[in-house]
């Protein structure tokens, strides 16, 4: 189905089932859990923003590919029942508020040949993870690939600030929108309709598929560790530690004023990186401070029932001595750091030296805040973690 036109609101759902179906050859959705969270997306979208054809177009095309995704994983559990058979044991999950070292960690101890992680490339349709040799001819991994550069080409600075290549693993994030519960979609564009709902959910079904997704796409790699990543599994501590209740959680920190003004500026590099102190810019602070204030509560909270289960980075150091944050993770953990994987890690950091601050952007002002503002809503998080 090639859409000339965007669909009217209320034509969405159907056109976004019959362009999924018609993108992939599959038409089993796989039950109906995620229909309440794409009501409240499409409903948002009339709601909060405007009706023009390209809002629509935006809108459609970053809704399909949860539905899409949806398909191909359905696809899998159907092809591949027995992956659904296999434990996941203790995996590895990073999470902190963003620009506190999440991705540089993830990317880092993802050179580690005992885990596995979710690259790039399967993400968007997730399948059982071929072997490492014959991804450059696989179609799907292509298509990633094409994606990186077209992103490299039409936004470099949001390549900069986030860049991503299609074999390296990536967060959760994208994987979870297929429930529809995410925090994806409103990052990107100003819905409080939608807002309201997603923060009261729990994602209890967006974190049982999550689980399903990982067996299908790790059925060929079981003796591995699963290695995640995604800031947003602060804002569900409680429900991630129910589905995997043996998860070990690395908790990333840093200070929170320039943590939250490098969130919002690589949150505007993807969103047509506007002028710095504009009312597109001003829009997105506020909300980022009220997603990440309830989420560092929330890890809080659940962190005081399981406190074997977390251990703490701070940015400062994972910058100036890597290795040894590396060294205390392993030590935490019971992992074995072998000598050749702290090689591997050693070229890793020196093929990818911390990037230079953008100095554009500074001031929370830009952004919709001020520091005081930020310093009050994270009081309780800045003394817990020593961050003032």
């Amino acid at each position: 189905m090639k859409l000339v036109d965007p669909p009217c609101y209320a034509d969405f759902e159907g056109a976004l089932c019959e362009a999924a179906r018609d993108s992939t050859g599959f038409s089993d959705f796989g039950g109906e859990d995620h229909l309440p969270g794409l009501h409240r997306l499409i409903s948002a979208y009339e709601a909060d923003l405007g009706k023009d054809t390209s809002t629509r177009a935006a809108c459609f095309a970053m809704t399909l590919p949860g539905l899409v995704g949806r398909l191909h994983s359905q696809r899998g559990w159907t092809e591949t029942p027995e992956c659904l058979d296999q434990p996941i044991v203790r995996p590895l999950v990073i999470t902190g508020i963003p620009r506190t070292g999440t991705t540089a960690l993830h990317q880092l101890l993802a050179m580690d040949p005992q885990f596995q992680g979710l690259e790039r490339w399967i993400i968007p349709n997730p399948i059982v993870r071929p072997t490492r040799e014959s991804w450059n001819a696989h179609p799907h991994y292509q298509t990633a690939a094409r994606a990186v550069a077209a992103l490299a080409e039409s936004s470099p600075r949001a390549m900069a600030v986030h860049g991503i290549a299609a074999d390296d693993v990536d967060e959760c994030l994208a994987l979870m929108m297929q429930s529809f519960v995410t925090n994806q979609i409103p990052s990107l564009l100003d819905l409080p309709t939608y807002d309201e709902w997603f923060l009261a959910q729990d994602e209890a079904s967006s974190y049982d598929r999550l689980a399903d997704n990982l067996r299908l796409i790790g059925n060929g790699d079981r003796g591995k560790t699963w290695l995640l990543k995604n800031p947003t599994h602060l804002l569900r501590m409680k429900t991630l530690l129910a589905v995997f209740p043996d998860a070990r959680i690395i908790h990333t920190h840093r200070k929170l004023v320039p943590a939250l003004v490098s969130m919002c500026g690589m949150l505007g590099a993807f969103r047509g990186d506007p002028r710095p102190g504009s009312p597109e810019a001003r829009a997105i602070g506020p909300r980022q401070v009220r997603v990440y204030k309830q989420a560092t509560e929330h890890a809080m909270a659940v962190r005081e029932a399981h406190p074997n289960a977390f251990h703490d980075v701070y940015q400062e150091v994972l910058l100036t001595d890597p290795m040894s944050v590396i060294d205390e993770i392993y030590e935490r953990f019971e992992l074995d750091l072998r000598p050749e994987t702290e090689s591997k890690m050693q070229r890793w950091l020196v093929e990818h030296p911390a990037p230079a601050p953008d100095e554009r952007r500074k001031r929370p002002e830009d952004f919709g805040l001020t520091e005081r503002e930020i310093l009050d809503a994270f009081d309780p998080y800045i003394e817990r973690y020593g961050l003032s």
